[in-house]
């Protein structure tokens, strides 16, 4: 087995000694102080998996394999020093270049090694979890991270503030992707309200944009006339200033209260389900977390194919009229 003690830990930078609580990473092999491990939650390399890494002691790597055993030289036999790994004449008390004794066996403590990727996962979520002690207002933090699942690093640490009293934290995901993000996290009656008044702020801003393209293809001489007329178009380009002022501020809101309302709904849920599951096994458990909580990609898939299907429903539209005089076109379509 690799030696590990007079290594530095890639975290701490201290070199581990005997009584060192040591971790080692299943893919690469790198060892930390279990420690170091709990508090970054990953391999210190882990960026260097997928270039076929493979750590090795400072002592490994400027000593070939076969200097494990004793070596036969010219000048004599020769042995390894347990400690430095130098070379030293077999027979000597001391090691020539560290001084240590040779006769004295090295002390080692058992390292656990993980016999596969899943059984590392299972502990690096055993070690978060338990990074956060009681949990979070009577929530354990692993019920919480069994309804949460994906991205526990990111939400785990905001629930903990929470927990204590802290009001609201800001999450660019809900900005920019509004009620898809809601869907994604099964937030349905939020995503949905989200939804609606999405649409209806918009309709000010769709009209006018729907008479902006009918003027551009009078004007290119696709349409002989204008299809739909759009009424008060200068009281539409008012309320649609004022949509969308209110779009942003709804948007702006989810950034900041996102977090927050997750967090109630993730504690409120297993509150509420907890003595359901009381009796049931941990694969019962974890299998109906799956389905309440965790992350869905099918609704906001077909929400965006819906809403894009507007567009092309109002193309379609307008090159199937008898006022579009680009035969050729229509054909194409």
């Amino acid at each position: 087995m690799q030696s590990y003690f007079g290594s530095p830990c890639p975290y701490c930078g201290k070199k581990f000694a005997e009584g060192d609580d040591i971790v080692v990473c299943p893919e690469c092999g790198t060892p930390h102080h279990r420690d170091c491990y709990k508090e970054h939650s990953a391999c210190a390399n882990e960026a260097k998996h997928g270039e076929n890494y493979e750590w090795k002691s400072a002592f490994a790597s400027s000593i070939p394999h076969k200097h494990h055993e004793e070596k036969h030289t010219e000048e004599g036999e020769t042995v390894f020093c347990k400690y430095c790994g130098s070379e030293t004449p077999l027979g000597s008390m001391y090691c020539h270049k560290c001084g240590a004794p040779m006769n004295e066996e090295v002390p080692r403590r058992e390292v656990h090694r993980f016999d596969s990727a899943e059984e590392f996962h299972r502990e690096r979520f055993r070690i978060f979890t338990e990074a956060f002690g009681g949990g979070f207002e009577g929530v354990s933090p692993k019920e919480a991270a069994l309804f949460v699942r994906s991205n526990i690093e990111y939400f785990l640490p905001r629930f903990a503030a929470f927990s204590k009293g802290a009001k609201f934290d800001t999450n660019f995901s809900a900005f920019i992707f509004s009620y898809f993000y809601l869907f994604y996290r099964k937030m349905y009656g939020l995503g949905f309200a989200v939804l609606i008044a999405s649409l209806i702020l918009s309709i000010p801003g769709m009209l006018l944009d729907l008479a902006a393209i009918q003027a551009q293809y009078v004007e290119m001489g696709m349409l002989s006339q204008v299809i739909w007329e759009i009424p008060h178009q200068e009281t539409l380009a008012i309320y649609a200033i004022i949509a969308n002022l209110l779009i942003w501020i709804m948007r702006i809101a989810l950034m900041m209260f996102f977090n927050r309302l997750y967090y109630s709904k993730v504690i409120s849920t297993i509150k509420n389900t907890r003595d359901s599951l009381l009796n049931e096994s941990e694969k019962v458990i974890s299998d109906f977390f799956r389905r309440k909580g965790g992350t869905e990609m099918a609704l906001p898939i077909i929400i965006a194919v819906l809403t894009f299907s507007v567009s092309f429903v109002l193309a379609g539209a307008i090159v199937s009229s008898e006022f579009f005089i680009m035969p050729e076109i229509t054909n194409f379509l």
